[in-house]
């Protein structure tokens, strides 16, 4: 009877195991920057000089094909407490490493940090060996479907089933071909993103997270400068209209941390192209906060030579 029992699991089981096996193999034979940035690190790790952290917006504003031995691992709504945990890992790592570049967008005080149960923690610990989980790490968290099966689902299909190619990574993790994004599909015509009803963008002030989020940006630059590093903090380009959105509060606040820290540190370097709006046209952009890559060909170039005057 109890054979019998096993017997039944095991027929009922294994289609399931069989089935998530699968998706885990297609998840990680997607195109991805993490993928791509795995096999960068095994070529270059003894060479890097310069880590790129932060959000999507980072992620697709820094190409490291076009500056001097440069790690991007910036990321999808990827925040400073994870930034933080990238960073303690990778300067260990990294025996050259003598450049931090950190994003402090409009509102990265007042949004909530990414916690210990951010589903990009799998990511981070299957494709760089960084546990962001705070605590003993087991065998299912390195298994990125499970992370997030809808997300990996929805990749599976439109990647090996409907054919899409529209992430196509450089050597060097960066997505050269992201220019189908909203601006695009409405011909970059200013009339019609004007009339845009709505977009991404947070306006809601949130004092507790500001408190919070400020002591961790404090403790992370004093960790850099401990360890004898520069600094580049950036604002990256944003579309005029979202100018017009922003909460002058929140915009306030984040402009009065900005300038308290160039104070206290002598290893900052602020590039500030936020509200650049003669060197970057509609044209530059994959939505109203994000850069596409003829965008992240200037916002690189800049970048550039922030970073070769800290070697004068």
């Amino acid at each position: 009877m109890q054979r019998k029992f096993l017997t039944y699991c095991l027929l009922f089981f294994l289609p399931v195991i069989l089935g998530y096996g699968l998706m885990e193999f297609l998840s990680r034979d997607l195109p991805s920057a993490f993928k791509t940035n795995e096999a960068y690190l095994g070529r270059e790790q003894e060479n890097f000089q310069t880590l790129v952290l932060g959000s999507s917006q980072m992620q697709n504003a820094v190409n490291p094909a076009e500056l001097e031995a440069t790690l991007n691992v910036a990321s999808g709504d990827q925040h400073h407490d994870t930034d933080f945990k990238l960073l303690k890992a990778f300067q260990q790592r990294l025996p050259k490493l003598k450049t931090v570049v950190l994003e402090v967008s409009y509102s990265h005080f007042e949004l909530p940090h990414n916690g210990p149960d951010f589903w990009k923690n799998a990511l981070y610990l299957k494709y760089y060996d960084v546990n962001c989980y705070e605590r003993n790490t087991y065998f299912k968290d390195r298994l990125i479907y499970l992370s997030h099966p809808k997300f990996f689902s929805k990749k599976i299909v439109s990647h090996f089933i409907e054919k899409e190619q529209n992430e196509m990574f450089n050597e060097f993790g960066f997505n050269t071909n992201n220019y189908q994004g909203q601006f695009k599909k409405l011909g970059y015509d200013e009339e019609k993103i004007a009339a845009m009803p709505r977009f991404k963008i947070n306006t809601e002030p949130n004092l507790a997270v500001f408190e919070a989020n400020t002591a961790l940006f404090y403790e992370m630059l004093d960790f850099i400068a401990e360890k004898d590093m520069e600094v580049v903090i950036c604002k990256v380009p944003m579309y005029k209209t979202y100018h017009a959105k922003k909460n002058p509060d929140i915009l306030r606040r984040r402009d009065s941390i900005l300038s308290d820290a160039l104070d206290r540190y002598s290893n900052i370097t602020l590039l500030d192209a936020e509200t650049d709006t003669l060197n970057y046209v509609v044209k530059d952009y994959w939505n109203q906060s994000h850069l596409n890559p003829r965008g992240a060909k200037k916002f690189t170039a800049q970048l550039n030579e922030v970073l070769e005057s800290l070697e004068d």
